[in-house]
Order: structure tokens, then sequence, then C-alpha cells
């Protein structure tokens, strides 16, 4: 059963050179009353400004770049396996079908096409979804000629092998005034056109950048003061006092010497004459610098959910509830790839292969294990002796091992070797 599955034509060379050439920073003009305009329009459907000013955020702030970078790449670091809902032919062949899938796919960036990967990175462009609200891919499917068996010793065509390209597209393509996404054919398109299910993969997440994005303003705010003051009273000003006649010799001698002392502060005068000096007193470093680090650790706190400075040794207790709360991000990260991969992506694949047939396997991207291995042995190694059953799957999934497939070698328990006695 291999149906034909549908491909966009949407994303063309012209739309890809025209949204590149067209591409602007926002940055430089951006105002709090600007930037509460552009997100209004985001909650509205319009997201091109928005998602502009979000990229060059990510890009352009050395706190969201590491923050977002470290929360992106975390769930891609720890694998991703093939389950089943049951032990029997079908299911292993589906597993079989979806293994091959996921092993041969190609990830790249419809803007920057050098950029190219597998899973991983597929995982870690879905993952902008957590920032932006939405992560989109262009799926282009690729049939392969060869068939695939579940064994070399069970020689059971599945038929032929299939495999895609899934291209990530910036956000600023899209538009969402009817509740789904739709793809805009032209840079500046109000409105969309619909997009086929199948053509594309569509990531939902928490999208914070709409929170983080008003933090970067109420912390860039303060830095550009900051800079500002530090520009005109980090150098001091110097006044010179002289009993020479203006315009004399001596006067101008004397301004040249000032001149030569100074960098745009400073000034010269009779001492008949007086000035005033207005400067700043000493206040260490002013406001500036508590309300730039309260915004560092709120952007801290959005993308890794605590604040990972605050976490030392001297504060175990502190530190272990925040280790927490990234840990919960995670599974939850890993969670929502490995749905929307399944609902999305493998639904797809099994289709193309088995038809309407129910679906038996399905992804699941691994989350780090914090789980307390040694009292899981325990509780198992309990209730086989209190003699309540325990299933093979689900002992082999709670321990993140893959079920054998049919004539594999499977390792041995080691026989128990009886102690030598040394009798004389």
């Amino acid at each position: 059963m291999n149906p034909t599955l549908p491909h966009s034509d949407l994303v063309t060379p012209e739309r890809i050179q025209l949204s590149i050439r067209a591409r602007f920073n926002p940055i430089p003009s951006l105002t709090p009353q600007l930037l509460g305009t552009y997100l209004e329009s985001f909650r509205l459907g319009f997201f091109r400004n928005i998602a502009l000013t979000w990229d060059a955020m990510e890009r352009r702030d050395y706190k969201i770049q590491s923050v977002a970078s470290k929360r992106k790449k975390s769930v891609a670091r720890h694998g991703w396996e093939i389950l089943t809902l049951e032990d029997s032919p079908a299911a292993r062949q589906q597993k079989l079908v979806l293994e091959y899938f996921y092993n041969h796919l190609t990830a790249t960036n419809a803007l920057e096409e050098n950029e190219t990967g597998g899973l991983a990175l597929l995982i870690r462009q879905m993952m902008d979804s957590v920032g932006k609200r939405y992560a989109v891919h262009e799926i282009i499917w690729q049939p392969q000629g060869k068939t695939m068996s579940e064994s070399a010793s069970t020689p059971s065509p599945i038929g032929p092998s299939l495999t895609a390209t899934f291209r990530f597209c910036p956000l600023w393509w899209f538009e969402g005034t009817q509740g789904r996404l739709r793809f805009l054919p032209t840079e500046f398109a109000i409105y969309g056109v619909d997009m086929t299910p199948a053509g594309w993969l569509v990531t939902v997440g928490d999208g914070i950048m709409e929170a983080c994005s008003v933090a970067y303003m109420f912390k860039h705010l303060p830095l550009r003061d900051w800079l500002s003051s530090s520009e005109k009273f980090g150098m001091p000003g110097i006044v010179g006092c002289t009993d020479a006649a203006l315009d004399s010799p001596e006067w101008n001698a004397f301004v040249e010497t000032i001149r030569n002392f100074s960098q745009d502060w400073s000034a010269v005068f009779n001492r008949n004459n007086s000035i005033e000096l207005i400067e700043p007193k000493s206040q260490g470093e002013g406001p500036f610098a508590p309300l730039v680090e309260k915004m560092d650790r709120a952007i801290t706190t959005l993308w890794r959910g605590a604040d990972l400075g605050t976490m030392s040794a001297h504060n175990a207790a502190g530190a272990s509830l925040q280790a927490e709360e990234s840990d919960i991000l995670e599974m939850d990260d890993a969670q929502m790839i490995s749905e929307t991969l399944t609902a999305q992506v493998s639904r797809h694949v099994l289709q193309y292969h088995f038809g309407d047939a129910p679906q038996l396997a399905y992804i699941k991207i691994r989350a780090s294990d914090k789980r307390d291995l040694d009292q899981d042995l325990k509780v198992d190694q309990f209730l086989l002796q209190s003699g309540a059953p325990i299933a093979i799957h689900d002992a082999l999934e709670r321990y993140d091992r893959p079920a054998p497939k049919p004539g594999e070698d499977l390792l041995k328990p080691i026989a128990s070797i009886s102690p030598v006695s040394n009798e004389n």
C-alpha cells in the first residue's frame, strides 16, 4: 500500500531570494510602544514584524542567545527510539519502517541551505516553537526504490522505503488570522493560502519570547542609558583658570595645553569669571546594573525554568528545586516533540506502507533519566517474589531497553559458581 504523499510547491527559489533581500533589523528603531504594537498584532495573527524582531533579539542578545540555545539542545542530546504498543509481527514491521525513516531523514533551513543534518537538527529546529510559539517545516517526501525486510533471516518485504527532507521556514512566512497557520505566497502579503496537512510539520510550543521580549526591552533601555552615562562621565572634565588676557599668546598656549589633556570635555576661563560644574555624585553603579541583572535573571528563568546563576553548593535545597524545574521543562519538551512527530509525521509514514492499519509503533525522544533505578529494581524484585505479573514489554520500556528482533542472539544469565572448598 503506497499512496502518493502530497508535496507543497509554495516554497520556491524566488520566494526564498526575495525573503533574504527583504530582511531588515527592527532593533535600532524599537521602542516599548512599538514592541507593544507588534505583540498585539501577533495575537491577532499577523506574525511578520514580531517574528523578525524575535529573530534579531535571539541573535543579538548575549543572554537570550545563551539560554535559548541550551534549551533547544537539551532535548536533542539524549537520542531517540521507536517503541511498540504490542509484541507482534505487525508492530515489529512498523517499528522497522519508522527506524529507517528517522535514521535517513534530512533537515535543512530554507534560508540557509548550508545548514543540514538529521533528526537531531530537526528536533532543535522544532524547539524554536518554545520561543516563538510556532516552528514550521515544509516536508518533501522521498520514496526510495529499494525494499526493506524485517531481518535477513525473515525476508518479508515491507515495500519501497520512504524518507523525507524537512525544510525549516521562518515564522514571518505565515499568518494565523483564521485560527490555523497559512502560508504567505509573497513577502509582504497580509493573508495567506491554506497548507496541505501532509506537506507541513507545524510544532506548537509555549511562545515564551512574548514575555522575553518585554524583559529584553526593559533590559536594553537602562543599558543604553548606562552607556550614555559612561560616555559622558567616564572621563573627568578639566577646567583651567588663568590670569592671561583673552586671545593673548599666554591665553592661547594655556588653551592648547588644556586641550591636550582632555577629550571633548574641557573649559578655560579668566579668574575674574566663574563656572559652576554639574557632575554626578559617587553612587557606585547607579540604578542601571541592578535592573539589567534583574532582566537577565528573568530571561534565564523563562528559558531554563530557574535562575541557574544562583545554583550553588552552599544552597543545596534551592539548587535541587531549581534543577527539578529544569528537568520538568526538558521532559515536557521531549514529550511535545514525540507527540508532534507521531501525529504529523509517523502517521503518514505508516499509512504510506500499511494503509489504514492501526498504528502500533511510535517515536520516543529520550530525556535525561532522573529516576532512582536502584529503587525501581527493588520494587520489581519484590513484585516478582510476590507473584505479581510484570509484562516484558513494560519492563523493557521502563528501563529504556528495546525488545530484541527475532533471530538475534540473546544474553544469557551467568551460571552461579559454587564456592570451592579447600579440604585437606
